[in-house]
């Protein structure tokens, strides 16, 4: 680890190192220090050309790591439509500033942002909408600032760190987390607070959920907890982070792993004369969220959906979707929001790009190559590594030294192989990135999941192809069975004793 080498500093200075070094000790016996990595290189874009490289000793390295679900960040015609953007908007003398200069409220508001907010607010389905520096900031700005004391707060257990961070910073202290897109749980727990609210004065319930769980890649029964949050009076905040540009009305089948892969491609497929492009609308309308997917948009329970630009839509920021009355709170009352910079015009540019291409032909064309990319990962899974029980959703593949490993149910192109303990998922990891396979991964340690439930986060994309598929579970295998070797002092079987034994699949020699 290291550590500060400064001189001359006083004693509380000294003091606060010392104290400051202590807790990054305490983490690096845990196992759970964090450091930046050096970057990686030439990625591969949505067309499968080498892209920009910032270390050559990193080179070619293949993603399944980055939350570019659709290549949308590393696509030349994307920088193309972007710096078209920008250049017309300069030649018309608009928005030529390259920073926002100052807030929404001050300096930084733009028509450009207006009219953005606009767009994005009737593409969501919604009245009004607020454009937020990130998924974070939007987070921020809401739970920091609606819930007051006499509400309640009720989150999934997985929710996202910022939800966390938001609900501390506001005024609400009646939070409560329900277990995992348990309905059940939750209908317990508003029965609990129903009868408190409403004992209250103009006392409310508030529910928060993604739509797409990061770190294990399922999908929220939306429709049961609208439907709940209904029965009981309360409303719904709906994180579309991972759902945005992936899932939409034109795919909804392809919410559930019960999907064939070779769904009919009309499902999924616009036709020119679904676009209206003088109005610069879509008849048809993917890529807009799990929300639309399950035509929830208009649900009576919702309160908003919060829209994250750094994932499949290649870009940066975030907006908030919801009613007139509620964003005009927001820009009120939400501090994240009212005391920050906004976003640079360069950077509305690229979300108005990115909204371009999300509801554009050819990005069904993307997705559908995505969610063949899930079931064949999974199939390929299944073939090599032979599990030979299930245990209820989980395909076991063996065990670690920490416990069993297996791979998490999940529709979506977020899929996590669970290797138990930090120092053998770091091991695994390791293994694919450097040591036999030159693979973009990273380990996900505790705490940011819990312990017990350390994963490789895997991550299939629009720019993978089944070749590297095969690859990657190939050396996954090769690697976890070299761990399993090792761990067993008394295990020096060649490969032929372990096919012998069952442990490799002939066919995988």
């Amino acid at each position: 680890m290291v550590v500060s080498g400064r001189s001359g500093a006083g004693d509380g200075q000294r003091l606060l190192e010392e104290r400051l070094v202590q807790q990054l000790s305490n983490r690096e016996k845990e196992g759970t220090l964090r450091s930046l990595l050096p970057p990686s290189s030439k990625l591969k874009d949505s067309n499968n050309t080498p892209g920009a490289t910032s270390d050559e000793e990193d080179d070619d390295k293949i993603d399944f790591a980055s939350n570019d679900y659709l290549g949308l960040a590393r696509c030349p015609q994307q920088w193309e439509r972007v710096k078209n953007s920008v250049v017309s908007s300069h030649a018309n003398r608009e928005n030529c500033s390259l920073g926002a200069t100052g807030s929404r409220l001050l300096s930084g508001d733009s028509r450009l942002a207006r009219d953005l907010e606009e767009r994005l607010a009737r593409l969501h389905g919604q009245e009004a909408a607020l454009l937020t520096n990130s998924g974070y900031d939007a987070n921020l700005s809401l739970l920091s600032s609606i819930p007051v004391e006499q509400d309640v707060v009720l989150m999934d257990e997985l929710i996202h760190n910022s939800v966390i961070m938001a609900v501390r910073m506001g005024r609400c202290r009646n939070v409560h987390s329900f277990s995992h897109n348990s309905v059940t749980h939750l209908c317990q727990l508003l029965q609990q607070h129903q009868k408190q609210s409403l004992t209250g004065t103009n006392s409310a319930i508030f529910i928060v959920v993604e739509s797409v769980y990061s770190m294990d890649g399922d999908i929220a029964p939306l429709k049961r907890i609208l439907d709940v949050a209904n029965e009981y009076g309360a409303v719904v905040m709906v994180d579309e982070a991972h759902g945005l540009g992936v899932y939409g009305r034109t795919n909804p089948y392809q919410l559930t792993l019960n999907t064939v892969s070779s769904s009919p491609r009309q499902q999924s497929i616009f036709k020119e004369e679904d676009h209206d492009r003088e109005n610069n609308k879509l008849t048809i309308m993917g890529g807009t969220g799990v929300l639309a997917a399950l035509d929830l948009e208009s649900h009576p329970s919702l309160l908003c959906g919060v829209f994250t630009f750094g994932k499949a839509a290649g870009c940066h920021g975030a907006v908030i979707c919801g009613s007139l009355t509620l964003i005009t709170y927001l820009i009120n009352y939400a501090r994240p929001f009212i005391y920050s910079t906004s976003l640079p015009p360069h950077a509305l540019h690229c979300i108005s790009c990115a909204y371009d291409a999300l509801t554009s032909p050819q990005e069904e064309e993307r997705r559908h190559r995505v969610f063949d990319l899930v079931h064949y990962f999974r199939s390929r899974i299944r073939e090599t590594l032979s599990p030979k029980e299930e245990n209820g959703s989980s395909m076991i593949m063996g065990s670690s030294s920490s416990g069993r490993i297996y791979l998490m149910e999940s529709p979506s192109p977020i899929q996590a192989l669970v290797v138990p303990g930090n120092d053998a998922c770091i091991a695994t990891c390791r293994d694919l990135t450097t040591r036999i396979g030159k693979f973009q991964l990273f380990p996900i340690r505790s705490p940011t999941v819990p312990k017990g439930q350390e994963r490789i986060r895997i991550i299939l994309h629009a720019h993978n192809t089944r070749a590297e598929v095969d690859s990657l579970v190939s050396l996954l295998y090769q690697s976890l069975l070299n761990q399993q070797q090792s761990n067993n002092p008394y295990n020096s079987k060649s490969n032929n004793d372990a096919v012998t034994e069952g442990i490799i699949p002939p066919s995988r020699l």
